[in-house]
């Protein structure tokens, strides 16, 4: 079975964007939308209008910055449990379970 790759599940999105949401049609919303939910899928930034790249530009900070977050404590969670097992010593010894 292959390994689900990791990835982070979620972006903020700030009430202080709204304002830049409101003041854009509707379709070049969802189409910044789209945008960001595919860089967040895969690091793509696909063509857009030059309005939806606006929005996609206000987006893209936080989904960049979600990326970082999960790396950080993927990276102290393996961290500590090499940490723990490496105090255990026999990791072969399955009495405690």
């Amino acid at each position: 079975m292959a390994m689900k790759e990791r990835h982070p599940a979620w972006f903020k999105m700030f009430w202080h964007q709204r304002a830049l949401i409101d003041s854009l049609p509707d379709a070049k919303v969802g189409q910044a939308l789209k945008a960001a939910y595919q860089y967040f899928e895969d690091g793509t930034v696909p063509q857009m209008t030059p309005l939806a790249f606006t929005l996609f530009s206000s987006i893209k900070p936080y989904v960049d910055e979600s990326f970082a977050d999960f790396e950080a404590i993927s990276k102290k969670n393996s961290e500590n449990i090499k940490r723990r097992w490496a105090t255990r010593g026999d990791t072969t010894d399955t009495s405690g379970i």
